[in-house]
């Protein structure tokens, strides 16, 4: 299951150095019921980010996931909270996990 997380928009004014008219960031918190536990109702986290830049009249999406990075809602809504305030983007995705874990 995916459930949207939060959203964050980047406007020409926070894009100084880029060519893009808008980025939108969305970021989303993966779920599933763990398959190889033995208690089959513990639900593993993963996270989702989705990219979407606004070059003129083009659009350009990008995206990047992890799957199964924990068992702890709160631990996922942390990461997500520190990627949200960060304005990770799907390429940075890796990086910070391995920071914040």
């Amino acid at each position: 299951m995916k459930k949207f997380y939060a959203g964050v928009v980047l406007n020409k004014e926070d894009l100084k150095d880029s060519n893009s008219n808008r980025i939108e960031l969305e970021y989303y918190k993966i779920s599933r019921k763990n398959k190889t536990d033995v208690n089959k109702n513990v639900k593993v986290y993963g996270i989702e980010i989705i990219k979407k830049e606004y070059l003129g009249k083009r659009k350009l999406k990008e995206k990047q996931n992890i799957h199964n990075l924990t068992n702890d809602e709160t631990i996922i809504d942390k990461i997500l909270n520190i990627l949200k305030v960060n304005k990770v983007t799907p390429i940075g995705l890796n990086d910070v996990i391995e920071e914040v874990l």
